[in-house]
């Protein structure tokens, strides 16, 4: 585990702040998730489905899932200033700097102490070497679940995700299904289709389209590498191959999270 001062050095180096100023800043954020044992991360490309699963363990093991995509469009829904600062960033196609990100989440994690949250499960959640050395430094993560599925079909699924507008919900309308070949398995993913209802209020991201995919699937595994390593060399980093849909990869993600030492048996229960 690497020493708090070294990491919030580097931290504040990225994030251009003096390395006091970034350590009383975060004091709060940090006691409280001190507090918050035990931590999940899911990593993975965009389109992957990590809020998608996320929502459904955090669901099983009666935690908190924060995800880091809902934070960033809420707070450019709110059009704060930081808001707009983020919203820049996206609809460009790059990853937020280590500051911005921050900041959002020690917004979040604020609330969460407040409400009395035990245990966190971070989806999108960090994107860089700093921001996981960062969470080591102050969480006890049980286990960083390394979702992976074909590029092709991130696309697909990228450029089919939809939000209703008026319950919030999320859904993605693609229908793939595809033959294995001598370097991919097959993989059938049916759409995941909003009820009736919300079918008038469906609407696309503003940031889904061709180009913006691309290019942030690009930046993403220049940026994945080292977070990885991080978690490898802190022994909880666990590969996972998505092949087919919610029923049929659900399951096998609830025995790889208790395989790796993460679920047990009164937390599935509570």
């Amino acid at each position: 585990m690497l020493q708090r001062a070294k990491v919030i050095a580097r931290v504040a180096e990225q994030a251009g702040l003096a390395p006091e100023r970034l350590q009383e800043a975060f004091k709060p954020t940090l006691t409280a998730i001190q507090r918050s044992v035990p931590s999940w991360v899911f990593l993975g490309p965009p389109g992957v489905g990590k809020g998608t699963y996320a929502s459904r363990v955090a669901d099983a093991l009666n935690i908190a899932h924060i995800s880091a995509g809902d934070l960033v469009r809420t707070e450019m829904k709110e059009q704060t200033e930081l808001g707009r600062k983020v919203a820049e960033v996206v609809n460009a196609g790059n990853l937020l700097p280590d500051s911005y990100v921050l900041e959002l989440l020690q917004n979040r994690l604020r609330e969460g102490a407040r409400r009395g949250e035990e245990g966190v499960l971070l989806d999108g959640f960090p994107r860089t070497r700093a921001q996981a050395e960062s969470l080591l430094s102050f969480s006890d993560v049980q286990l960083a679940l390394n979702l992976h599925l074909r590029e092709d079909v991130l696309i697909a699924k990228c450029l089919a995700r939809r939000n209703c507008k008026k319950c919030g919900k999320n859904f993605n309308v693609a229908d793939i299904n595809l033959p294995a070949s001598p370097t991919d398995p097959a993989i059938k993913m049916p759409p995941l289709l909003p009820p009736k209802g919300c079918m008038p209020n469906l609407e696309r991201r503003s940031d889904d389209n061709f180009t913006t995919v691309k290019r942030r699937l690009e930046v993403y595994h220049a940026e994945a590498k080292p977070v990885e390593e991080v978690f490898r060399k802190a022994g909880v980093l666990k590969d996972f191959q998505i092949t087919g849909g919610i029923p049929e990869t659900f399951p096998r993600l609830l025995a790889a999270l208790k395989a790796g030492g993460s679920i047990t048996e009164e937390k599935q229960a509570a």
